[in-house]
């Protein structure tokens, strides 16, 4: 399998491949994202970023980040990554594109959270220069709990 992807911002067109991949990764426990809530996003601006793989010759998409802007700081809402393409980078460079992205745009700061249980993506985030500030009990539609992680935007780029 190659590990070649390009990351591109999504589109109305993206839709379909973006719902397919909420249906492979997420339950409806899980608060999955439907056609009308990718529509809605991407009319209001919040940052969607689509990763896609060239598979015998023709691109898929595989992954895809969604970060929500607000005036002075922006949320992570939502990463997925289709199984067979994690542990290639591919969270890593969406979230690395959203940092670079949201601190362009001025935002003081990003906001996360993640299941308590997911220490992968806690080790990521950490990596990543998030730091954690509190756990919000039953957080998630199944009663676990969340971490909640920030990360203060610096002035330099990297």
């Amino acid at each position: 399998m190659t590990t070649d992807f390009i990351l591109n911002p999504g589109t109305a067109t993206d839709i379909p491949a973006l719902v397919e991949i909420e249906n492979l990764l997420f339950d409806d426990s899980d608060g999955r994202l439907t056609t009308r809530n990718f529509r809605y996003h991407l009319q209001a601006n919040n940052l969607l970023l689509l990763a896609s793989s060239i598979v015998n010759g023709k691109s898929i998409p595989v992954a895809y980040l969604l970060v929500l802007m607000y005036r002075k700081s922006a949320r992570l809402y939502s990463i997925g990554v289709l199984p067979e393409f994690q542990k290639l980078g591919i969270a890593l460079a969406l979230i690395q594109q959203a940092l670079k992205q949201t601190q362009l745009l001025e935002k003081n700061k990003m906001v996360l959270e993640v299941k308590v249980t997911n220490q992968a993506a806690i080790a990521l985030y950490k990596r990543l220069g998030f730091h954690p500030k509190k756990i919000v009990t039953g957080y998630y539609y199944d009663g676990s709990d969340a971490l909640r992680m920030e990360k203060i935007m610096g002035c330099a780029i990297n």
